[in-house]
């Protein structure tokens, strides 16, 4: 059977709202004029707002782009759908009015043009996306845009699944089997569905299937092992979702796909913005300079304190390694006696006697990390990121363990806001793996708010 290009029905959509935005903007001044006789002051000449066009048009599609709106969901309603819509419109329309006042001042358009246009554009594009929504899931009922799946595990939360893909064929999954770790499964039928081999044989299947989704069901398979493999095959382009509770600690605050009762944890990759690096760099430079500056009576206070308190340098500097691998000098205010070895493991507890005094009540308010602002200003780390690790443990990494060192480190990450100090860094690569896969800006402005909660509290500091 022909497979039809999930992309191209989206460029379609994409394309079709950019024409009825058109509309609604070019309506919206249509209705102002009719309504001059109620309103009183007809509005600006037609040609400002044809000119305005464009930048009308960009600005509403990038809104909608932001809530992705045209990206492919095939586990959300059409309520999901529509209530990004809302969202996107509403923000939408605060956006609209920041250009034409910012950009467009001059040309005084009319308050009720732009009201206008965005209630066009709801309507319009409300209708817009229920006809594209009832096109993809007609596509997907009759197998034109199916998803060819494989199923790892073969015990109760498999067949669940399967029963309810089964349940669901608007989802357009085609579960072609299972895969098994009991050798003595293998060449059996399982609900109807064959056991095509070993869970180590994945990468013979996927190719031979033309697999596009892993459905991993299989709770004896650990932490390591899952990312070890997702990243394995991460050359074949496939999406893993996990149904086991292995994840659950990841899924607070992040979105679950569900198929009926459900849950659906994805570990795919998540594709940046073409401007994502770019965004982040600009972000970290600006908002390092204004906290670094912001900090520098506090660092020359606490400098002072360190001095008087103990002999040695203020700040402590120790080599850890970053991007792609590569060594850099870090910086934070120094709250362990100077005699201490800078490689020695960091304080577990309070009660540590390496630490002073005052040094404890650093980590505890996380000041100490403040001078690694300048390790973000000079490109060697970000705000936010996976830790730095000292050398000798990333000479213990394994494969999958590099892949923490793809992106810049950050002074902050996931792992301090969820895991923090309760754990040690290295048992806790997880929520780096997790973060590496999923990094955007928004994912980056709700870690730093979050940090911020975090050191108020001082949840796990010590």
């Amino acid at each position: 059977m022909k497979r039809f290009d999930p992309k191209a029905l989206r460029r379609i959509h994409l394309g079709t709202d950019v024409l009825l935005v058109s509309l609604a903007w070019v309506g919206a001044y249509g209705l102002r004029v009719v309504l001059s006789d109620l309103i009183g002051n007809p509005p600006n000449s037609f040609e400002r707002y044809l000119n305005a066009l464009p930048a009308i048009v960009v600005t509403w599609i990038a809104t909608c782009w932001w809530f992705q709106i045209y990206r492919s969901a095939r586990m959300n309603t059409l309520v999901d759908h529509l209530q990004n819509l809302f969202k996107g419109v509403f923000l939408g329309l605060v956006v609209i009015s920041s250009v034409c006042f910012f950009f467009f001042k001059e040309w005084e358009f009319s308050r009720t043009v732009i009201a206008l246009s965005a209630g066009l554009s709801l309507v319009f594009q409300g209708a817009s996306r229920i006809a594209f929504y009832r096109i993809a899931r007609r596509l997907q009922r009759t197998g034109e845009a199916e998803v060819p799946a494989l199923i790892l595990g073969t015990g109760i939360n498999a067949i669940r699944l399967l029963q309810k893909l089964q349940d669901h064929p608007e989802t357009g999954y085609r579960v072609v089997g299972f895969l098994t770790d009991k050798p003595d499964e293998l060449e059996k039928d399982i609900a109807n569905r064959p056991v095509l081999g070993l869970v180590d044989d994945l990468r013979a299947v996927a190719n031979q299937r033309e697999i596009r989704e892993v459905f991993v069901a299989l709770p004896s398979m650990g932490h390591t092992r899952m990312l070890a493999m997702v990243l394995d095959h991460e050359d074949l382009g496939m999406t893993f979702r996990v149904v086991t509770n292995l994840f659950e600690v990841l899924t607070a605050g992040t979105p679950v796909d569900l198929i009926d009762d459900l849950p659906l944890v994805r570990l795919g990759r998540t594709d940046q913005h073409r401007f994502y690096d770019v965004a982040k760099r600009a972000i970290d430079l600006t908002l390092g300079s204004v906290m670094l500056l912001a900090s520098l009576p506090v660092l020359a206070v606490c400098a002072y304190r360190i001095k008087r308190d103990s002999p040695g340098p203020a700040i402590f500097a120790q080599t850890r390694i970053g991007k792609d691998g590569r060594p850099f000098t870090m910086y934070k205010l120094r709250t362990m006696r100077s005699d201490v070895d800078p490689y020695e493991p960091s304080p577990e507890d309070a009660d540590d006697p390496r630490l002073s005094k005052f040094g404890q009540w650093l980590r505890n308010t996380s000041i100490d990390e403040l001078p690694q602002l300048v390790n973000v200003l000079r490109g060697e780390m970000s705000l936010v990121g996976p830790r730095p690790e000292m050398p000798f443990l990333v000479e213990k990494y394994g494969d999958w363990e590099r892949r923490r060192l793809s992106v810049l480190p950050g002074v902050t990450g996931l792992w301090q806001i969820l895991g923090r100090k309760d754990l040690p860094m290295t048992e806790n690569l997880q929520y780096d793996f997790y973060y590496i896969r999923n990094r955007s800006l928004l994912f980056d402005l709700s870690i730093l708010l979050r940090t911020v909660g975090v050191v108020l509290t001082r949840k796990g500091a010590y």
